[in-house]
């Protein structure tokens, strides 16, 4: 998560909003294939790629764009490839490959078609949400999570036996 915060970061400060949205703002089937392309071979978990496709959608990356990276990406990568290939053969492989990238797309130009449908835009909206909830209550469910978060931690290490090997 902090190396997709980090990255995240870097494209923010780094690239200037007109590249991203005159390359992968409109939507459509060539920006999202080339997310796919990108997140398909792409070793990254979903808690590292949602920082990422935040500030991409921040810099003007359409929303269905961006969801096809946050679905191909963490559910595919080329371990994951070799290793369906080698156990399961290239057929399913290819099937795998194929019904994810097919989701992808289907749900990237769906997400798109709402977003169209509602008129709403994302990167007017980024950033209002914090606005939503009580500075109290955002500071309650704080409180309340950083004990739960503490006692996962410990917990997971005690009942492993081996917290000298972590």
């Amino acid at each position: 998560m902090l190396v997709g915060i980090l990255f995240a970061g870097i494209i923010s400060y780094a690239i200037p909003e007109n590249l991203i949205q005159n390359y992968l703002g409109g939507g459509g089937l060539g920006s999202m294939l080339v997310m796919l392309s990108v997140g398909i071979p792409l070793y990254i978990c979903a808690t590292a790629s949602t920082p990422l496709a935040a500030s991409l959608i921040s810099k003007g990356m359409s929303q269905g764009t961006a969801f096809v990276f946050l679905l191909a990406g963490p559910a595919t990568n080329a371990a994951t490839i070799t290793m369906v290939a080698r156990f399961l053969g290239k057929r399913s492989a290819a099937l795998y490959l194929g019904v994810i990238s097919l989701c992808a797309l289907g749900a990237g130009f769906l997400l798109d078609w709402f977003y169209l449908k509602l008129g709403i835009s994302a990167v007017a909206t980024m950033g209002t949400a914090k606005e939503l909830l009580p500075e109290d209550l955002k500071l309650g469910f704080a409180v309340f999570l950083l004990p739960l978060m503490l006692y996962g931690t410990f917990r997971r290490e005690k009942e492993c036996g081996c917290h000298e090997y972590h």
